[in-house]
């Protein structure tokens, strides 16, 4: 090696470990100016030698021209999700459960850290230089952002050599976010050049990641702080104190407030001096997290599908703020409801500035009594929705109460108020009988034969009051939440059609019915030349959209907007019908043999497909898409759960009930919410209560709490 391609590689290492100094160690050796004269030195070098750059030189964080758009990357191990605890009690439960997997009877250690509020993302090092850096996406698929990794000073993209080897390739798992007193500069900045100022600090990081030009990125004040790893080949670590030790040896910054505990109470313990000093801690956290420390122990203990079960996060509770009530409106939906919605006086709660909280239904405006001028208390349930739990009366004259609206606000049609039965006597009592015989013939001559026993079978069900425009197709509101319904993430995913770009379209002509989205790309002159428009964005819609045209049969179920069918229902209708024809088709008493579909359902299914204009719509929209049903297409997919039928009881931990339902679906399980001689399984959490009691007489299998990881995974 001649000594000119020396002293180009010994700079770029200096000014490395410069890099270091100032954004991991926060502890600066040299002067700004003599940094500056480092890396003018650097970049004359490498503009007489073009040919010694490598993508891991110190110039080359910021270069790369923007992104089109950003490809997807699968981890190579999945981003797992945490299980949450909210109190001590629930924290102390988690440790017994641990305790008893391990069959361990004394404490054992656990790794606390901060939990960050940030953007979880993925980092790949292969022999110690970064090669990708991924955001966490769904945990098993997300985007490749490399090019804006490379422009976060704090992350390495060489990391520093040490006594300790590199792993041949590693995931280091982290969070990107922005320090409480930067994200204020920022947005003082944004608000001087008359911009949008960021909600909070974890909006503005994310934000940052996702912008398509890496030189944008590089003026965001982003930091990283490494949490984990997910593969890692040639490297083993004993425990997560090592492993992080480790990590600051390559020069990845590890978390300062990070701690070992011997015990659960130097793990409350800990939990508190967090939470009280939460203010004074330089960025945004929401809670604590909590790892067993030996690494051994962890496999031990495995995974429940998304969650490990060795590590929990104990959340901070949810913060309360008081406001002032400026309006309530009424806003439709898309299958027409009417909610009540609450304006508000903006209020930063927990970190999130709100304006609006909706009321739910007419049963909770009439148990608050908000009225224009009093003040709310609101609360960001779980750390996310917000709530209003408390209305506080003004002190003079109140306004006067709501009044419910007897016309749509958005198309001043009739409204119908919803106490009545929405299927029919017959119907219902036959729905009923369908399940007791074995034929439909019989089932139907039963309910004829014995009208007596209708009073016996048909209860007066009232369901939570509701308002509902009548207007249908006519209601701006309705088509609005019809389109933004079908084109969104768990539906059609049709990425650009935001609601304000549908709206533009809705109105001008474009787009009538669900067909017209495919037909865009015939009108791609007039969309470029149209306010929000340009050539590249139409280009990505259309792109989108035909991608979109290739869909899952549930997706496709899901996406048209049946009420009440919602994501898992149309999975089981997939499941069940195997084709759309076969479900269009379908007749009341096919669909009410099928898991978790009663008479309401049904019969919603069955009107929707009575409608002539939807028979027309969906005719017009098969013309432009293939469908796919992996479960009836795929001879290779046998599904593990396939024609099982499984009912769930109890608390579930520590995944939700719906995870463990939804994993099920996807195996082809049945998922039933009763008992009967056809269940196979019970899954069984903590106080299952009659249930249990019932699939034990039946001879029903029983899995419980701790078996369910092998049980869904094995």
């Amino acid at each position: 090696m001649s000594k000119p391609t020396q002293n180009y590689i010994l700079l770029q290492e200096t000014i490395r470990s410069h890099d270091y100094n100032y954004y991991i160690l926060d502890d600066p050796s040299i002067s700004d100016s003599e940094y500056d004269n480092l890396f003018t030195e650097l970049k004359k070098i490498e503009s007489e030698n073009p040919n010694w750059i490598t993508s891991q030189s110190p110039s080359q964080r910021v270069g790369i021209k923007p992104e089109s758009d950003f490809a997807t990357f699968k981890h190579l191990k999945q981003m797992l999700s945490l299980a949450n605890a909210f109190n001590e009690e629930d924290l102390i439960s988690f440790n017994d459960r641990v305790l008893k997997n391990l069959d361990i009877s004394d404490h054992i250690e656990y790794f606390c850290e901060p939990k960050m509020d940030g953007a979880a993302v993925s980092l790949s090092y292969e022999n110690g230089i970064l090669i990708r850096g991924v955001t966490r996406g769904d945990g098993t698929i997300g985007e490749d952002i490399t090019s804006n990794i490379r422009t976060i000073r704090s992350i390495p993209l060489t990391l520093k050599k040490s006594k300790h080897s590199f792993a041949d390739l590693i995931e280091v798992r982290g969070e990107i976010f922005i320090k409480k007193h930067e994200f204020e500069l920022l947005n003082q900045q944004a608000r001087e050049k008359g911009e949008k100022v960021f909600a909070n600090p974890r909006n503005a990081a994310a934000g940052s990641l996702r912008q398509l030009d890496p030189a944008i990125t590089s003026e965001r004040p982003l930091a990283f702080f490494a949490h984990g790893i997910g593969l890692c080949s040639g490297k083993e670590f004993t425990n997560l104190q090592e492993m992080f030790s480790v990590f600051s040896s390559w020069g990845l910054p590890v978390n300062k407030f990070n701690k070992v505990a011997t015990s659960i109470k130097e793990c409350l313990k800990y939990f508190q001096e967090v939470e009280s000093s939460r203010k004074k801690i330089p960025f945004e956290i929401d809670g604590v997290v909590f790892k067993v420390n030996q690494i051994a122990l962890q496999n031990m203990l495995g995974e429940i599908a998304r969650s490990p079960r060795w590590a929990i996060a104990h959340k901070f509770p949810a913060e309360e703020a008081l406001t002032e009530i400026k309006n309530i409106e009424f806003q439709v939906g898309r299958t027409g409801i009417l909610t009540p919605v609450a304006k508000l006086k903006t209020v930063n709660v927990g970190g999130v500035n709100v304006s609006n909280c909706t009321l739910h239904n007419i049963d909770e405006l009439k148990r608050l009594d908000p009225r224009v001028g009093d003040g709310a208390v609101i609360k960001r349930a779980g750390d996310v929705i917000p709530k209003m739990i408390n209305v506080i009366p003004k002190k003079s004259k109140r306004s006067l109460q709501v009044q419910i609206p007897r016309k749509c606000p958005s198309c001043d049609s009739e409204v119908a108020f919803g106490l009545q039965l929405e299927w029919s006597a017959f119907d219902r009592v036959k729905s009923k009988a369908i399940k007791k015989f074995s034929s439909i013939y019989e089932a139907e001559k039963y309910v004829k034969d014995n009208s007596s026993l209708d009073l016996e079978i048909l209860e007066t069900r009232l369901d939570t009051p509701f308002i509902k425009c009548l207007g249908d197709n006519e209601c701006p509101e309705i088509i609005q939440g019809k389109f933004t319904h079908f084109v969104s993430r768990k539906a059609m995913d049709i990425d650009g059609l935001g609601q304000e770009i549908l709206s533009t379209l809705i109105k001008q002509g474009f787009i009538r019915e669900f067909a017209d989205i495919y037909m865009l790309k015939k009108y791609r002159s007039e969309l470029e030349s149209m306010e929000r428009f340009g050539k590249k964005s139409v280009e990505n819609l259309i792109n989108s959209i035909d991608r979109s045209a290739t869909v899952e049969l549930y997706k496709l179920i899901f996406s048209i907007g049946i009420e009440e069918v919602g994501e898992t229902t149309a999975r089981n209708l997939a499941d069940h019908f195997g084709s759309f024809n076969a479900f269009q088709l379908a007749k009341f008493e096919d669909l009410i043999l099928i898991s978790d579909i009663g008479p309401r359902v049904a019969s919603k299914i069955i009107d929707y497909f009575k409608k002539s204009e939807n028979q027309i719509s969906l005719q017009k929209l098969m013309g432009c898409l293939k469908i796919i049903d992996p479960a009836h297409n795929d001879p290779q997919n046998i599904m593990k759960f396939s024609g099982q039928q499984i009912a769930i009881t109890g608390k579930i931990e520590p995944m939700s009930r719906d995870e463990v339902k939804n994993l099920l679906i996807t195996q082809g399980a049945k998922v039933t919410s009763s008992i009967s001689n056809k269940t196979d399984y019970l899954i069984a959490g903590e106080n299952a209560g009659s249930k249990l009691d019932k699939a034990e007489a039946l001879g029903v299998k029983i899995i419980q709490n701790e078996e369910i990881n092998s049980f869904l995974n094995d």
